[in-house]
């Protein structure tokens, strides 16, 4: 990594803490809302075409970490595979998209990769919290889950899994659907400009 690309990895990496700190405001069932996806998938987008995996795999492991210091979720620790593990997808989405060039993604390209990492992010994130969590006797073990009070989920983690993605995962998608493409094609020029990113090839 050139100097100008660790600087960009740093600013981006405290906008993913400041992201998912902000998502504390909207925390319903132990998950919160996580903006921050938005963030760290912009982030692979840009950075993913010219990183090998040594540097990817580090930024990785400094979103799961952020991601779990910033959250207010019960199991804290899920968040790094949760996270990192749907950051290094989205860079290898990335990757497969435009293999050895640097052109720019397509907005269907773009929406394929946030939808597929919050599907795996949501996925790892409940299921490890779930187990994490077992036996420490946590309320949300036990809880009868209700989708907007009219919809009756029963208990266990298949229903809290349905129960989380219907009442965070899909507003967070929403967002990441909107932010990601919007920072890519408002600021992917400005950083190629600068020479922070290479220009598309």
């Amino acid at each position: 990594m050139s100097t100008r690309q660790i600087a960009l990895a740093a600013v981006l990496l405290a906008l993913v803490f400041i992201a998912h700190a902000s998502g504390r405001i909207l925390q319903v069932g132990g998950a919160q809302l996580a903006p921050s996806i938005g963030v760290y998938v912009f982030m692979a987008l840009i950075l993913a075409p010219s990183l090998g995996w040594g540097p990817l795999v580090a930024i990785g492991l400094g979103v799961g970490i952020l991601t779990m210091l910033a959250t207010s979720s019960p199991f804290p620790p899920a968040n790094i595979p949760g996270h990192g593990l749907a950051f290094l997808l989205a860079a290898y989405m990335t990757k497969m998209y435009t293999g050895k060039s640097t052109r720019e993604l397509t907005t269907t390209q773009m929406v394929t990769i946030v939808t597929v990492c919050l599907l795996v992010s949501w996925t790892l994130f409940s299921s490890i919290s779930w187990f994490g969590l077992t036996g420490s006797g946590h309320a949300l073990l036990s809880r009868n889950f209700n989708a907007f009070s009219a919809l009756p989920l029963g208990q266990g983690l298949v229903a809290w899994w349905i129960f989380g993605f219907l009442t965070i995962a899909i507003p967070t998608l929403i967002i990441a659907l909107i932010l990601t493409p919007l920072l890519y094609r408002a600021v992917r020029p400005a950083l190629v400009r600068q020479g922070m990113i290479e220009a598309a090839a």
